[in-house]
């Protein structure tokens, strides 16, 4: 045989294993990835149930699985966060106000801040919430007017955390303010 085609032999297996060692790391990530929400999933399962927890709603977000809560006779609400490649845990609780429309919880997590929103009152009337504060003001759809069903909790994100004076607003389909609450715990 030519040296030519040795060589050839060679750079072409050279290639093919590079290409299977390749297919087997990406194969092998997307497994523990997936492990790793599982795992976290059942982390937050048993948090909440050694807690006695209930779950208003559970996300799956980019990086972590988020739970907003509440206890059995709902005088308390929460939220949880937990990561999926650490495990690590994270949770603020509030009492609720009895005289407020709705009730909200904050937690900051790193560089982001979550707001948890349990609508009390006309929650069939809250179409948008309304976040207002150093000089931005951003609606979310909480409850689609064309929908028959709505919800009555709702989960804001945000990447920075909130400093200063904010607001939350329940807002009907006109956008007209049905309440008003300052964002201060």
């Amino acid at each position: 045989m030519s040296k030519r085609i040795i060589l050839l032999t060679i750079v072409s297996g050279l290639i093919v294993v590079a290409i299977a060692v390749g297919v087997g790391l990406y194969t092998y990530t997307n497994i523990q990835t997936g492990n790793s929400y599982e795992n976290a999933e059942k982390e937050m399962n048993r948090y909440m149930t050694m807690n006695d927890w209930y779950s208003f709603e559970v996300h799956n977000r980019e990086q972590s699985i988020l739970s907003f809560y509440t206890n059995e006779d709902r005088s308390v609400i929460g939220l949880a966060e937990i990561d999926v490649t650490t495990g690590n845990l994270g949770s603020v609780t509030k009492e609720i106000e009895p005289n407020q429309s709705f009730d909200f919880v904050t937690l900051q997590v790193e560089n982001k801040e979550y707001i948890g929103v349990h609508l009390k009152e006309r929650p069939e009337d809250v179409v948008y919430l309304r976040l207002n504060g150093d000089d931005v003001s951003k609606d979310f759809l909480v409850n689609d007017p064309e929908n028959e069903s709505y919800t009555m909790t709702y989960v804001i994100e945000t990447t920075k955390p909130l400093d200063g004076s904010w607001s939350l607003e329940t807002l009907d389909a006109n956008k007209q303010v049905i309440h008003l609450s300052e964002l201060t715990e």
